[in-house]
């Protein structure tokens, strides 16, 4: 069975032409590949996994240098392992929404 691990960092992008060229600074700024990675309704979450705390806030650490880019609405460091510990640096997921083409 599949377990969600104790500390990840969660980053949920638009996609589009800019969205695809900050995915790419995005992965190039976390020194491991994602655990999972999925485009939905216009939004790309990207997710990675972290055996310590401590590796998963540096790591979005260096992240936040992105959260003035309109195209990231989500990022967030969770910790599974202790109730009150996540942090959520940018949480714009109910203002940004995909423009559908006519």
């Amino acid at each position: 069975m599949f377990k969600l691990p104790d500390y990840e960092i969660i980053v949920w992008l638009l996609c589009n032409k800019f969205g695809k060229k900050l995915e790419k600074e995005v992965l190039s700024s976390i020194d491991k590949m994602p655990y999972e990675s999925m485009e939905y309704q216009g939004v790309l979450a990207i997710q990675w996994d972290f055996d310590r705390w401590d590796e998963a806030v540096a790591s979005a650490k260096d992240l936040r240098k992105f959260i003035d880019n309109p195209n990231l609405i989500f990022l967030r460091v969770n910790n599974l392992a202790s109730e009150n510990a996540s942090v959520v640096y940018k949480d714009e997921r109910h203002m940004k929404k995909p423009i559908q083409p006519s």
